[in-house]
């Protein structure tokens, strides 16, 4: 008797024990999941509001994001999949949203919509959202479905890792172009080595502290290594008109800046680097401008003009075009920026372009001239797939690699925001790194703390950035109390150190363009994979907008 008494203690002390471990680790999956926790995205354009699954359907519930009059679209290959899984689950249907087709975005800046894709098996408890575009779309990786889930970020560094990472940090003595020492720069010669493209990036396009550091490198570069072409991220035909004043001293360079278009580089950081230019280039030519975007037809449309002016027959040529494509831009104005061209439209377009390609080839302008007025026919035609995202940064790879091919002996430094010469998500610098492999060095930017200038609700004026805060990359680069510094990401990857985990993982990492005001200006990206080398500055300032009357 007491032997069954002794063992049934025991079989009812294993129950016990059995449904404590069920009660703490047998959390269920809900019906609904309200704006469900994830480990990663490449996006901060949507977000998940909710999540519902049921034996039949799971459903989406999206809010996507962006400028009043712009647009988004669902490819229609997007899926979900049990994380780690092969198996995709395609979506169905949607509601709220034309699939696979424009969507344009209301003043309101929001558009809500549902997703339906087959349903999850009950046991799945964590998720992957894919838009499998061809030339790269959204993604939310590590989706959790259990209630209550979070995902801990790595707050702060701890003082091993501090000490680990300050191995890979070169402090730098000024981002100030003021012409004094730059043995601190020496740096550059080893991490650059044999590269003959450098991209240097910009968290913001209105940083001064950035486009002066930028400044300062591309002096080094040009006076101790050779590096003679500079390379921005502006309109192609308009860039090389600066050439006009840093080469040859003709003209306004405020005007001449000004007519890139952008207020980004309308600024006094910009005239001062066009100014020291001019200098270097006297008494013989050292370094040419040029850039590589492709926004807009005009300029190439004025090249043409300038080539041909004393043939009636191809202006008028160029006439009919610049007509049609004042129309198509017009248009565009009315359909919320999007370039819309019919089938016929297209073909007349075609048959002009013909025409003007077949007299630059039987005209007697040297090779070198008829390849600039191949490259601006070039430039025309892109500005016609201007819907997509992606097109803009593969052209302007494209434009960039024919600069270099026109030019085989140079080095070049090229200056664009982080997103672009990013060597990952099918932008501009993923092409570049592509076709280019160690030829293509970049570095990033990155600031803690401060303002910039942008546009925003309050026009084009000063906005503040949001303060790194525990998590984000910025918080943790602030602890090494360097003000400014290069940290050489290449070498960490190289060596896989211990203790410099941390920075191998996707972590929330500043990403702000021409826009202020935002109130969320970080989102998650692994930083060792999209650049070489990050620099650095802990503070930023906005920079200075030049003044330009009467254009």
């Amino acid at each position: 008797m007491l032997k069954i008494k002794s063992h049934l203690r025991k079989v009812a002390t294993i129950i016990a024990c059995l449904a404590v471990a069920l009660c703490s680790c047998g959390q269920k999956r809900r019906a609904v999941i309200e704006r469900p926790v994830f480990e990663y995205s490449n996006t901060t354009s949507i977000e998940i509001e909710k999540i519902e699954m049921s034996d039949s359907v799971t459903v989406f519930h999206i809010v996507a994001s962006s400028r009043p009059g712009g647009w988004i679209a669902i490819d229609k290959n997007t899926y979900i999949r049990e994380s780690g899984s092969n198996e995709k689950l395609f979506f169905t249907h949607g509601e709220g949203i034309n699939l696979d087709d424009r969507n344009i975005i209301p003043e309101s800046g929001t558009i809500s919509f549902k997703l339906f894709f087959p349903p999850l098996r009950p046991e799945v408890t964590k998720i992957d959202y894919i838009e499998d575009y061809p030339e790269g779309g959204w993604i939310i990786m590590g989706i959790h479905l259990l209630p209550n889930a979070s995902v801990k970020p790595q707050n702060s560094l701890s003082r091993k890792e501090i000490a680990a990472i300050r191995k890979y940090i070169y402090p730098l003595r000024t981002y100030e172009p003021d012409g004094g020492d730059t043995k601190d720069l020496n740096i550059l010669d080893k991490l650059i080595g044999d590269s003959r493209v450098v991209a240097l990036g910009e968290v913001t396009h209105g940083s001064s502290e950035i486009f002066k550091m930028k400044n300062r490198i591309i002096q080094y570069l040009a006076t101790n290594n050779g590096f003679d072409i500079f390379s921005i991220e502006a309109n192609m035909p308009e860039s090389y008109r600066l050439n006009d004043y840093t080469v040859r001293g003709v003209g306004d360079p405020k005007k001449l800046i000004a007519g890139m278009y952008f207020w980004t580089w309308r600024t006094e950081e910009v005239l001062n680097m066009v100014e020291w230019m001019r200098i270097f280039n006297q008494p013989e030519q050292r370094i040419e401008f040029t850039g590589f975007d492709m926004q807009f037809f005009e300029g190439a449309i004025n090249e043409l003009y300038d080539a041909f002016e004393e043939n009636e027959y191809v202006t008028n040529i160029i006439i009919d075009l610049e007509k049609k494509f004042v129309e198509i831009k017009i248009q565009a104005r009315q359909n919320g920026s999007l370039i819309n061209v019919g089938e016929n439209e297209m073909k007349e377009i075609d048959f002009i372009i013909s025409l003007l390609q077949n007299s630059i080839e039987t005209s007697v302008f040297q090779a070198s001239k008829k390849n600039w007025l191949r490259q601006n026919v070039v430039i025309i035609q892109q500005y016609l797939g201007m819907n997509n995202y992606y097109w803009r940064d593969k052209c302007m790879a494209d434009n960039f690699i024919w600069i270099k091919d026109q030019n085989p002996d140079s080095k070049f430094v090229i200056w664009a925001h982080n997103v672009h010469i990013m060597k990952t998500n099918n932008m501009q610098g993923f092409h570049l790194a592509q076709k280019l492999g160690d030829d293509y060095t970049t570095f990033g930017f990155a600031f803690s703390e401060g303002s910039y200038t942008a546009a925003g609700n309050k026009g084009l004026t000063s906005y503040t950035a949001v303060k790194a805060y525990p998590g984000t990359l910025e918080y943790m680069l602030n602890q090494l109390n360097e003000p400014i510094f290069i940290l050489d990401l290449k070498k960490i990857k190289s060596d896989n150190p211990q203790n410099n985990e941390w920075i191998m993982k996707h972590l929330p990492f500043r990403h702000v363009g021409a826009l202020g005001g935002q109130q969320i200006e970080f989102s998650k990206t692994k930083i060792s994979d999209d650049f070489d080398y990050l620099i650095f500055i802990k503070t930023s300032s906005p920079s200075t907008l030049l003044q330009v009357p009467n254009y």
